[in-house]
């Protein structure tokens, strides 16, 4: 039964779980301030739906996240195919922007001044974009360090 119980191997190394410790700290802080910027925002000129501007605080504290766990080598377990990552990153983008643009077309984007839940996917987009873009030029970085070598 104990067995049952027992810690379980994270599969990240000690380098890898310091610098994920840095990047949750900093999508913490990110989070914090990018909330108080949409409510002082809100406040003054409402200017989107709650959920558009929660999610789009939550997808940029994610993307400071992975983006310097992408640089640290620690977004991803050591040793694994990342093309699927890197296709579902692409994948999730591009299908959000579609979604967005969508709502673009038919003027539901915006409404009597204020970004509707489309605008959500806007964000999800940008985010899953520029992780994708991170991850390629991370990748490519690698590449290039191992031709030199």
């Amino acid at each position: 039964m104990s067995d049952k119980f027992r810690y379980k191997e994270s599969g990240y190394d000690e380098r890898q779980t310091a610098v994920r410790g840095r990047a949750f700290k900093w999508a913490y802080i990110t989070l914090l301030v990018s909330l108080g910027i949409y409510c002082v925002t809100d406040g003054i000129w409402n200017w989107c739906v709650p959920f558009t501007g929660c999610a789009s605080a939550i997808s940029v504290s994610v993307i400071v996240m992975a983006c310097i766990c992408i640089d640290g080598d620690a977004y991803w377990l050591t040793n694994k195919n990342l093309v699927g990552q890197y296709v579902s990153f692409a994948l999730i983008g591009i299908l959000n922007l579609g979604i967005a643009i969508a709502a673009a077309i038919d003027g539901t984007l915006v409404s009597e001044g204020r970004v509707q839940l489309a605008g959500a996917n806007l964000a999800l987009s940008c985010a899953f974009v520029s992780l994708f873009i991170a991850a390629l030029a991370h990748h490519a970085q690698l590449q290039q360090e191992s031709d030199d070598d």
